[in-house]
């Protein structure tokens, strides 16, 4: 049996978490931007920037329905790829006929990723719920 290290544990969460906290916040900094570079208006920056706060929720919601099916590592894992994938999507969002569909993708991808950190890194305060 693999014995856990909690500070490394706990490091890593802390980690994950800010991520979770910069990635917001760049993308909300940057958002009047890429609607200038993309010829985008305020509807669509609005519907660009909402897909993270029900993209969120979502993955908080099925993340927590599924920590203990798949563990917290795998869904730190899949955070990470939603994460990168949402950046790409973001940073080559030019090279699309119409970027404010990568735009939106990428944001979504971005919240879904932020929400799966949370379902994952939440459980870890709480610790397992106990089985009867």
């Amino acid at each position: 049996m693999k014995t856990i290290n909690r500070s490394q544990l706990f490091t890593a969460s802390c980690l994950a978490l800010l991520v979770t906290s910069l990635s917001f916040g760049i993308r909300a900094g940057i958002l009047n931007k890429l609607g200038v570079d993309f010829g985008l208006d305020k509807a669509e920056l609005g519907t660009i920037a909402a897909t993270a706060f029900w993209g969120f929720p979502l993955a908080v919601v099925l993340g927590g329905l599924i920590v203990d099916i798949v563990g917290m590592k795998k869904l730190l894992l899949f955070a990470f790829i939603f994460h990168l994938i949402g950046i790409v999507l973001t940073i080559f969002a030019g090279k699309f006929d119409n970027p404010f569909w990568s735009l939106f993708f990428s944001t979504l991808l971005i919240g879904i990723a932020n929400g799966t950190v949370e379902a994952a890194c939440n459980p870890l305060v709480y610790g397992p719920v106990p089985r009867k």
